[in-house]
């Protein structure tokens, strides 16, 4: 018999990214349910139209995983899902379901002046060459791909236009009061860590910082602190037992 479901940790991918980024995930522990999301127009839900726009995924999203807010849950998000996962915090605390806490992964604090330029007015190759340099990883390899260029580009290009129009607009709304983890790669070219410590101003809850070796995409190329920290959140408020 399956264990009952006691806790849920919704995840939330990077720009171009898809639940597959999370996909070592599904086992954290007895009780514990991870919801690794797709948003509209990709992977499972390749019918729906691209988001360009923060405020519209989070939209899309609390429709859709308000009703599984009803047991205790974290929200993790990695560059622009952390985004959208702050944001989602700030519903479900209005919708009187805060998160355990919410933990967010290689993204700066908003607010701040962005380190890097615009790029989704780019041309393609002018696009896909910034995002390389910029970002890394499995990105790099898009450029000698013609027809994996034709799936990524039209995400890519929505995803990091919500990025942009979102980390360009002046602050607007009060901090959120979940505690709030935020990881920082030590070899992360786009990020640093005094920006993403910036997050310390939109909590009033508790604020910690993790300083973890990997790039941009640590959260594929390391998970277990990540993962140990979601599972300490839950432990303390006695939500799952951890194996």
């Amino acid at each position: 018999m399956p264990e009952p479901v006691v806790a849920r940790v919704f995840c939330l991918p990077y720009a171009g990214g898809s639940s597959l980024a999370y996909r070592g995930w599904s086992d954290l522990g007895p009780g514990l349910e991870v919801v690794a999301v797709d948003y509209p127009g990709r992977l499972m839900r390749p019918a729906e139209p691209l988001l360009d726009s923060v405020p519209a995924l989070v939209a899309a999203l609390t429709e859709e995983l308000s009703p599984s807010w009803d047991l205790p849950f974290v929200l993790c998000g990695t560059s622009l899902g952390s985004l959208v996962a702050f944001e989602l915090a700030r519903a479900a605390e209005q919708a009187g379901r805060p998160p355990e806490a919410v933990v967010l992964c290689a993204c700066a604090a908003p607010g701040r002046p962005p380190r890097n330029p615009p790029v989704t007015d780019l041309t393609d190759t002018g696009f896909l060459d910034a995002v390389a340099d910029r970002y890394g990883g499995a990105l790099a390899a898009l450029s000698g791909d013609p027809e994996a260029q034709a799936v990524v580009l039209p995400m890519l290009r929505a995803d990091l236009r919500a990025f942009e129009r979102y980390t360009a607009q002046p602050v607007q709304h009060p901090p959120i009061a979940a505690d709030v983890v935020a990881f920082s790669g030590q070899q992360d070219h786009s990020t640093g860590f005094g920006e993403i410590a910036g997050w310390r101003a939109f909590t009033t809850g508790d604020f910690q910082i993790r300083s973890v070796p990997g790039g941009h995409f640590f959260i594929e190329q390391r998970p277990p602190e990540v993962i140990g920290e979601i599972r300490a959140r839950l432990r303390d408020h006695r939500t799952v037992e951890t194996s």
